[in-house]
């Protein structure tokens, strides 16, 4: 996206409102995944191929969600021709792509500007963070703030609609490392009526620790491996619930869960792709001790 200066400045406000609208539901219906190691899980996840063998593309977003934001005018809107009293201390540079600017403390970024976009368009109408988060998150026009959701967020819909691929799947769809649920005392995200089962796999932790390892991931052995096999088959074979009659859709979240945890304990590829100790200490650091 090129800088306008404020003479420069077009006015589309049709096309913003109608334009915000898209992104709510381009950017925000496909997915978070906030796993600061993803390059695992891409290493580990084999590629999809359709019937004619060739690689089917796979798509994966990254949402990394910063509470009440970051600086804009020290970041990616530095107002390079405003006064220094409204552009802050630092100095805009220039990028790799003609017309844009980015604050001094973003240099890596400028080398690749053109390998990404920058949105300035995207913006909500909530009283408070909790009710923006909502707006952003969940598509909730209620400008209050509120306790919990009344809308699913779009990174559950997104799984929720893809369930047909949760069984037999290693990997979850959506996994939220500190995932985006809560702003202090206010719920902000969740699968609400789409039931738990849409919920991200959640890594709770702080991953700079030397001893954090992912939990539940990974068996010790091979008996232990058999063990939690034939468990699953007993219950499956006392399992007489009516499911016919489950209307919160708990059978199904307890059908997901269960088969989600099987793969992620009896399986090599899961416990492989969360081994933080398989990538050398420096790509780590360079990615953030997050």
């Amino acid at each position: 996206m090129q800088y306008h200066s404020s003479k420069q400045k077009t006015r589309l406000q049709g096309f913003a409102a109608a334009r915000r609208e898209f992104l709510k539901i381009g950017l925000g219906g496909f997915g978070s995944l906030s796993l600061p190691g993803l390059y695992q899980l891409q290493a580990a996840t084999e590629q999809q191929t359709n019937t004619t063998g060739k690689n089917k593309e796979r798509t994966a977003v990254i949402l990394v969600w910063c509470r009440g934001g970051i600086s804009h005018l020290e970041t990616y809107d530095p107002k390079p021709e405003a006064a220094s009293e409204y552009k802050g201390p630092f100095s805009p540079i220039a990028t790799k792509t003609e017309g844009m600017f980015l604050g001094e403390l973003l240099p890596r970024h400028a080398q690749i500007s053109d390998k990404f976009s920058i949105l300035r368009s995207i913006t909500h109408t909530g009283g408070g963070h909790p009710a923006g988060s909502l707006q952003v998150l969940g598509g909730d026009k209620d400008r209050a703030d509120k306790q919990k959701p009344k809308l699913p967020d779009f990174m559950s819909v997104a799984n929720y609609l893809r369930r047909d691929s949760w069984a037999g799947k290693v990997l979850p769809n959506y996994i939220g490392v500190n995932a985006v649920t809560h702003y202090d005392g206010f719920q902000i995200a969740g699968p609400t009526y789409l039931g738990p089962g849409a919920g991200p796999f959640q890594i709770q932790g702080d991953p700079s620790k030397p001893d954090f390892k992912v939990p539940n991931i990974g068996l010790s052995d091979q008996g232990e491996t058999r063990e939690i096999s034939r468990r699953v088959a007993l219950r499956k074979r006392l399992d007489q619930f009516r499911r016919d009659l489950d209307l919160e859709g708990v059978m199904e979240s307890m059908d997901q869960f269960e088969s989600q945890a099987t793969n992620l304990l009896t399986s090599k590829q899961a416990a492989e792709a969360f081994d933080l100790t398989r990538e050398p200490q420096s790509v780590r650091e360079r990615y953030g001790m997050h």
